[in-house]
C-alpha cells in the first residue's frame, strides 16, 4: 500500500480545519505580499526605489512560501507549529532554493528534449521540497525524491492533476477559495510524502 488520493485529501481537509487560524494567517500574509508587489510594480515602475522594493518583496514571498510548505509538512507529521515558523532558518532557505532550482532545470531540460521526459522528471523530483525541509540537503533531496517515487509515478500524476484541479476551482471562486484549497492540497501533498517515506522505511 502506497497512498490513497481520496484519503490524502480527506487528511488535508481535517488538518486544515484543525489549524485553520494559523493557516489563514500565513496565507493572508502571502496574499498581502503579492498585492504589495502588484502595487509597487505599477506605481514605482522604472525607478531605483521600485526595483529595490520589488526585489525585497520577491524575497519575502519566497521566504513565506517556504514557510508555508514547512508548516504544512509539520502539520502532516503531527508536530507543533506556530506563526513564527513562517520564517524558516537561513540554511534551509538557500538549500530549498538550490534544490528546487536544480530539479526545475532537470525538468526543463526534459521538456525541451521531449514532453514525456519532462513529465517523468517532474514526477521523479516531486518530493524534493519536502525532503530538503527534512534536512536531506541539496543533492540528498534529489536522491531521496527519486527513491520515494519509484513505482508510484502514475499514481502521483493522478494525484497532482487532481490537486491542480482543486486549486483551479478555488481560483475560479473569486480567489477566496484558494484560502481553503491551498492548505488542503498542500497538507495532502505532505501526507503523501509521509506515506511514501513510511513505505520506504518498511
Amino acid at each position: 500500500m502506497t497512498f490513497s488520493i481520496v484519503e490524502s485529501l480527506k487528511f488535508g481537509w481535517e488538518k486544515t480545519k484543525q489549524h485553520s487560524g494559523l493557516l489563514f494567517q500565513v496565507l493572508l500574509t502571502l496574499f498581502a505580499l503579492q498585492v504589495l508587489y502588484a502595487m509597487v510594480s505599477r506605481v514605482l515602475e522604472g525607478s531605483a526605489i521600485g526595483f529595490l522594493a520589488i526585489v525585497a518583496l520577491m524575497v519575502a514571498e519566497f521566504v513565506v512560501g517556504v514557510g508555508l510548505t514547512l508548516i504544512t509538512l509539520r502539520i502532516a507529521q503531527g508536530k507543533h507549529v506556530e506563526y513564527k515558523d513562517i520564517v524558516p532558518p537561513l540554511q534551509m532557505l538557500w538549500q530549498y532554493a538550490l534544490a528546487s532550482a536544480l530539479a526545475g532545470l532537470i525538468v526543463l531540460g526534459g521538456l525541451i528534449l521531449l514532453i514525456v521526459p519532462g513529465i517523468y522528471f517532474a514526477l521523479r523530483f516531486s518530493m524534493v521540497r519536502f525532503a530538503v525541509l527534512e534536512g536531506e540537503g541539496v543533492m540528498g533531496s534529489l536522491t531521496k525524491s527519486s527513491l520515494l517515487t519509484q513505482g508510484v509515478k502514475w499514481k502521483l500524476l493522478g494525484f497532482l492533476l487532481i490537486i491542480c484541479l482543486v486549486n483551479l476551482l478555488g481560483a475560479i471562486l473569486f480567489l477566496v477559495g484558494l484560502l481553503l484549497t491551498i492548505p488542503v492540497t498542500t497538507i495532502a501533498y505532505a501526507h503523501v510524502y509521509q506515506k511514501l517515506h513510511a513505505r520506504h522505511r518498511s
